[in-house]
């Protein structure tokens, strides 16, 4: 089973463009860890963004892939506070703090059940597709909301984090994709470096990729990631 892992988009409408473009990005699985909204360095491109992830996952064979799924970041779990608690809250305002953009809540508002159905994780084989990460050795039905979306110093500084899996996660950036034991960080600051790092896994091969904001840019390239257990 091949799946490829995005990570955190924030409104980069042509990285993830040029993604969903790429012939050669294909195929069973396409996971996005989270956030894709806030901090959009281009105009209406958190709106955008939702439109192509929507479509993508209704008609995913047009994109490659015969399935899409997305999971829910802090920021849509921010974003769903500020709807659900009104203009005037706490909430609103940690949101826009935050890089929220107030003229996407109408747009987000409409499709408030759609945020909230967003799972927090993905077991897919050795793998777990999540957010943030884990709280370590804490078992996976155990684990918190607010860590699955948000922990880091904790999971990141962990040794090992005592769960059975190699945790594909994004939330904290990083200069470029970290491969660490046990974990693997995709979130590359797209929305400030203008990278948007993707990684396929494949039957124990993992490739990564990014996208920048020019068409064909890609510098994704065949690596064999190991993982000490």
């Amino acid at each position: 089973m091949k799946i490829v892992a995005v990570g955190d988009v924030h409104g980069c409408v042509l990285n993830l463009g040029n993604i969903l473009l790429d012939p050669e990005v294909t195929g069973d699985e396409l996971i996005f860890l989270g956030d894709l909204f806030d901090r959009s360095p281009f105009l209406d491109g958190d709106k955008t963004v939702l439109e192509i992830v929507q479509e993508a996952q209704k008609s995913p064979e047009e994109f490659g892939f015969k399935k899409v799924t997305v999971l829910r970041g802090n920021h849509e779990d921010l974003l769903i506070r500020a709807i659900e608690r009104g203009p005037e809250s706490e909430a609103r305002e940690l949101w826009e703090y935050n890089g929220g953009e107030p003229t996407f809540i109408p747009v987000a508002s409409e499709n408030l059940e759609w945020l909230k159905s967003l799972p927090l994780y993905a077991e897919r084989g050795d793998y777990l597709f999540v957010h943030a990460g884990v709280r370590p050795d804490v078992p996976l039905e155990e684990q918190t909301e607010s860590d699955l979306m948000w922990i880091r110093e904790e999971f990141h500084d962990a040794e090992d984090h005592g769960l059975p899996y190699i945790v594909v996660h994004g939330h904290t950036p990083v200069s470029e994709i970290e491969v660490a034991h046990k974990r693997i960080n995709l979130d590359t600051g797209c929305f400030y470096t203008g990278n948007l790092s993707y990684m396929e896994f494949n039957n124990g091969t993992e490739r990564m990729g990014s996208e920048d904001e020019q068409a064909g840019s890609s510098d994704g390239g065949d690596s064999e990631c190991s993982h000490s257990e």
